[in-house]
């Protein structure tokens, strides 16, 4: 019996799934941090590295329930955030949750009253800090688990964490021992103030080794200026060999009809997959490719034809989670599978502010003294790229995600309410047009 399948969602199963801040605040701060080291090197160089002397909780305090329940909020902020983005664009879509939940979780740290309330509604967090970081914590290292002890050229995965903050800005004490408790990360110091491009290039590089120079220009050139006071960072790096190997001389060209209706040919892998978990549903088929170790896994489904959009807007975590539930071994399994190799990055500001967090981004009106006060710090961006590509022997896949954080200064506020001189001019040659006074706005 021959089927043909094609790739068109892959989810990776982990888990059984103007002015620089005032230099008081910033002593004081820096002050209360017990550990600020100025040879820590990064990238090959040495940078100053404001952190909380704090080790890494080993052993994160929360329970196997609330753990679940976290993983469940992250599965629907995944399903919430796809939606949004197959709204906008109908080609290849390739992205890491993981990794901007992880980015964002950091951000969360640092914020409070509304903007700490609209971010966990959008995310899908208990109001909870201490059980989030604590979560993403415990997930993280069982992520950097995953392979331990095996060969690393089979299966490698790693997530890192990283922070890049202005140097002389004041970053509260809490906020970084919180960083340095449950993402194992402290705060490197730029001078985004003046040179932003030189920090970008940092960023990007450190960036790159971490996803085996896959990702080298994360952020683009004017990505950063001098009002850029934070800088979060979450990298996700995936190479494995599938379990079962395609045999690359069984590779041929074959015929793929894509979304727009019509035919494209490229190359197919092929396998008699009797060992392949399979399970034909209502309107569907879906497979599990396995990884060696069998820790993770490439779950592949496709609609029935004609029906993708339909299906894919309905599409839910449940309906995923059902799945893998019924997945079993098909003895007669034969399965064809495109190769691919591509990429896709984006600022996901709109899709963000789209899905409700729109106060984090609002100068003025986010929230993040728990990073930082006075009321400064607004999210100006979060940009996110991720690339993909699977051949006979396995797949390698790696995702970045960057949280801009940018500042001002002390708020000046000029609210006419006095009388007052108004003049209109011509600011070439000072002549007065119109010149007057109001008294009463109100006659």
């Amino acid at each position: 019996m021959k089927k043909l399948f094609i790739l068109i969602l892959s989810t990776f199963v982990l888990l059984a799934g103007c002015d620089v801040g005032s230099s008081s605040n910033n002593t004081n701060n820096v002050n209360n941090v017990n550990n600020v080291n100025n040879v820590n090197n990064v990238n090959n160089a040495n940078y100053t590295l404001l952190k909380s002397e704090l080790p890494r909780e080993e052993s994160p305090d929360i329970e196997p329930g609330e753990l679940a329940d976290l993983v469940d909020g992250m599965l629907q902020f995944h399903f919430d955030l796809y939606g949004e983005l197959a709204a906008r664009d109908s080609g290849n879509i390739i992205y890491s949750p993981w990794s901007i939940d992880v980015a964002l979780a950091m951000t969360w740290a640092g914020a409070r009253n509304a903007t700490e309330t609209e971010i966990a509604g959008v995310m899908h967090f208990p109001m909870d800090q201490a059980l989030v970081h604590a979560g993403f914590n415990s997930l993280e290292s069982r992520i950097n688990g995953l392979g331990a002890g095996g060969d690393p050229l089979a299966f490698r995965l790693t997530s890192a964490n990283s922070l890049w903050g202005q140097e002389n800005y004041g970053f509260e004490t809490a906020f970084l021992d919180t960083l340095a408790i449950n993402y194992g990360t402290g705060l490197y110091l730029l001078d985004f103030a003046t040179d932003p491009e030189a920090a970008r290039v940092i960023i990007n590089a450190w960036v790159a080794a971490q996803t085996n120079d896959r990702i080298t220009e994360l952020l683009q050139q004017g990505t950063l200026d001098a009002m850029t006071r934070l800088v979060l960072v979450n990298t996700l790096y995936f190479k494995a060999k599938w379990l079962y190997e395609f045999a690359p001389d069984a590779t041929s060209a074959q015929t793929f009809h894509n979304l727009a209706g019509s035919d494209v040919t490229v190359d197919f892998m092929t396998m008699d997959a009797s060992g392949i978990p399979y399970y034909e549903g209502t309107g569907y088929r879906a497979a599990e490719l396995p990884f060696v170790g069998e820790e993770t896994s490439m779950i592949v489904v496709m609609p029935d034809a004609g029906t993708f959009s339909t299906f894919e807007a309905a599409f839910d975590g449940a309906q995923l989670d059902g799945i893998v539930q019924n997945l079993a071994l098909e003895p007669y399994l034969f399965m064809m599978v495109p190769k691919f190799d591509f990429r896709y990055n984006l600022s996901l500001k709109s899709t963000l502010e789209a899905l409700g967090m729109t106060d984090a981004f609002q100068m003025g009106t986010a929230d993040f003294t728990g990073m930082h006060t006075p009321l400064e710090l607004y999210i100006s961006d979060v940009i996110h790229e991720a690339f993909i590509g699977i051949d006979e022997a396995g797949c390698e896949a790696g995702a970045a995600t960057a949280v801009i954080m940018s500042g001002f200064g002390e708020i000046v506020e000029f609210k006419l309410d006095n009388p007052f001189l108004f003049f209109i001019r011509d600011n070439t040659t000072g002549v007065i047009l119109f010149a007057g006074r109001v008294t009463d706005p109100s006659l």
